[in-house]
């Protein structure tokens, strides 16, 4: 048995292209992009453009090492790498062929003056290029630079000479989180190959078997309640696994733990106590929800429009969740929170439909970093100032 999340969720895991599930409409301009580099011995730099946690860096170190592997290309699977040739070993340990850094940590980020600071990117940008390339003995070195967009200004520059001088001996993979502050001049002479979301579907399949591999139990239910919570990452998928991991299996029971997941019958009860005058009640109730204020905020706002959704529909489709959070709490509970809402309109005569337009429209307006309690109470005024007026 594999170790369990908590030991190795690392993105890097998989060892070939078809391993990183999600991706498969490119896999094969990638592969392509690599005979070329073997038939050519050029290697145009690339740019691996995409949110963050969506897999670029994983495919950079399969590219990487499918690139300096030493056995004939025509002879392996969708070109992976081998995994047993001594640059493929070299690789896996530590292996001059291979360099990564992070563009963040080339200046002084703490550094008042912007020209000391460039000073330093450029400083570490030539670093960078020198460093262990003597060393290296594999027929092409990679250096990948993550959050290439902090490449500014001289940096970029230098790094621009850079590609043009070593386009034979080294290949530069650019992976980019906002293409829009990416250097222009950089991306006109990279391939480009963005990356988007990974589906529900695909992260959930890949989740259970990751869960199967390290023999976890799972329950697909909060597998793919962290799949939509992930919204496309699966880094962050990842990390969320390895937190509710630490709990124990993965469960709903396990999953709930966790504050982004747990509120939901909180949430509930909250308004219950909302929706029949015990107000005290309420606001103690919604300071149990989340861990913080922003997350109280965003969870107020999800349970409003899912009541809508749900008053509407009488569900919420599969592909339309609100929160992961609230597509936990049982049908039962849903039908009783609506019932109460339906009570509450008959106690004050004021149309469900309009209390929840106004109450979504009020929240909707709030901002994340505002007192919750004071949103709160603000929120219980203008319900309350609407049932005197209704009842007026």
């Amino acid at each position: 048995m594999e170790q369990p999340p908590s030991a190795c969720l690392d993105p890097g895991c998989p060892s070939s292209f078809r391993d990183v599930v999600g991706h498969e409409r490119w896999f094969e301009a990638l592969i392509s992009n690599l005979r070329n580099e073997h038939a050519s011995g050029v290697h145009q730099p690339i740019a691996l453009v995409g949110a963050a946690g969506v897999g670029k860096r994983t495919v950079a170190r399969i590219y990487a090492k499918a690139l300096v592997c030493e056995r004939e290309l025509d002879t392996r699977i969708d070109a992976a790498p081998c995994g047993t040739c001594d640059e493929c070993l070299a690789f896996d340990r530590s292996s001059f062929a291979y360099v990564e850094v992070d563009a963040r940590h080339f200046g002084d980020q703490e550094q008042d003056d912007k020209r000391v600071d460039e000073r330093a990117q450029v400083n570490a940008v030539h670093s960078l290029i020198e460093r262990d390339s003597g060393l290296n003995t594999a027929p092409v070195r990679v250096v990948v630079i993550n959050n290439a967009e902090e490449l500014v200004g001289a940096a970029a520059d230098v790094a621009l000479k850079t590609l043009e001088l070593e386009i034979s001996s080294s290949l530069y993979v650019f992976l980019v989180n906002d293409e829009m502050r990416f250097s222009a001049a950089l991306r006109s002479r990279c391939s480009v190959f963005r990356i988007g979301p990974l589906s529900v579907e695909g992260m959930v399949g890949r989740l259970l078997s990751l869960c199967a591999r390290w023999g976890l139990r799972s329950d697909e239910v909060a597998i793919r309640a962290i799949a939509r919570a992930a919204r496309g990452s699966f880094g962050e998928a990842l990390s969320m696994l390895g937190r509710v991991a630490a709990h124990g299996d993965l469960t709903i029971e396990s999953l709930v733990r966790e504050p982004e997941f747990g509120w939901g019958p909180t949430m509930m009860a909250c308004w219950r106590a909302v929706l029949r005058d015990r107000r005290d009640e309420a606001l103690a109730l919604f300071g149990q929800v989340g861990r913080d204020g922003p997350m109280r905020m965003k969870a107020m706002q999800s349970f409003l429009v899912a009541c809508q959704l749900r008053r509407l529909l009488g569900s919420v489709p599969p592909d339309g969740s609100v929160s992961p959070a609230l597509d936990l709490v049982s049908p039962v509970d849903w039908e009783l929170i609506l019932d109460d809402w339906t009570a509450w309109s008959r106690r004050t005569g004021l149309p469900v439909d309009e209390a929840m337009d106004r109450m979504v429209g009020l929240w909707a307006c709030l901002m994340a970093d505002m007192s919750w309690g004071a949103c709160f109470v603000r929120g219980m005024s203008v319900l309350n100032a609407e049932r005197k007026a209704s009842s007026g």
